[in-house]
């Protein structure tokens, strides 16, 4: 998950404010120029997972992939339905497994399920945004991946409030993918690994050093695919990179 700048709010939000009171009330094509709105932001990788969406029009195969989500769920925060920060370009996937949970609401039994697999956890009030927040921490930084099976982890560094959110934000959202089986091939932990897998095809088909740098570089941007954990693959593998890039 990256902290992703936001633009400022697009000047039609205010007239569909202004005309309407919930989103339920909102046509397909109010819907399609948030979500175009929200890929200028965004991209076309999903928020959370970092797995990629298709366009933000129905225009292709699989028309539902992209979807908005509302980082604080509209049962909860009914005022912030069509606030431009907290609306998120995610896929179908996470938008359904995040649904209209939020921690601190109706969450005891999670609480103490985790407290009681994890004595680093404590109940926590929020879930780790992916849109950047001034003087907070980046999204970036809340998370960790083993390198070997594609599994996200909550950054060992955190304090225990902020490891808590990682932690949650990863359960909630189903960021493992725990509903599939391992050896499922649309399972995250195995998209993750074919990502690695096509930049070293990529860097191996090279003897140039620049070549292979610019290549890691490339799969490195926000906007490519799982590039969190190609990022934390290549700063295991190549240290000395990581020193130079931060």
């Amino acid at each position: 998950m990256h902290s992703v700048e936001r633009s400022p709010e697009p000047n039609f939000l205010a007239q569909l404010r202004a005309a309407h009171t919930q989103w339920d009330d909102l046509q397909g094509d109010a819907r399609r120029r948030i979500r175009d709105a929200l890929v200028r932001d965004f991209g076309t990788i999903c928020a959370y997972c970092e797995r990629p969406c298709h366009g933000a029009t129905a225009t292709h195969e699989e028309s539902g992939a992209e979807t908005i989500d509302h980082f604080r769920p509209r049962h909860h925060f009914p005022d912030w339905w069509l606030d431009w920060l907290n609306l998120v370009y995610a896929c179908r996937r996470c938008n359904r497994s995040k649904g209209g949970s939020w921690p601190g609401f109706e969450d005891e039994l999670v609480n103490q399920m985790l407290a009681g697999e994890e004595a680093r956890y404590v109940p926590v009030s929020e879930y780790v945004s992916p849109s950047a927040v001034v003087g907070r921490r980046p999204a970036g930084e809340f998370f960790d991946f083993d390198a070997e099976t594609g599994e996200m982890l909550p950054a060992s560094e955190l304090d225990r409030v902020e490891w808590s959110m990682a932690r949650r934000t990863i359960r909630d959202v189903d960021l493992n993918d725990s509903g599939l089986g391992e050896n499922d091939e649309s399972h995250l932990w195995n998209r993750r690994l074919e990502q690695r897998a096509l930049l070293i095809e990529r860097i191996n088909r090279m003897d140039d050093f620049d070549a292979k740098l610019n290549i890691m570089l490339e799969f490195m941007l926000p906007d490519k695919p799982f590039s969190s954990f190609i990022r934390a693959y290549v700063m295991g593998r190549f240290p000395l990179l990581g020193q130079i890039l931060g």
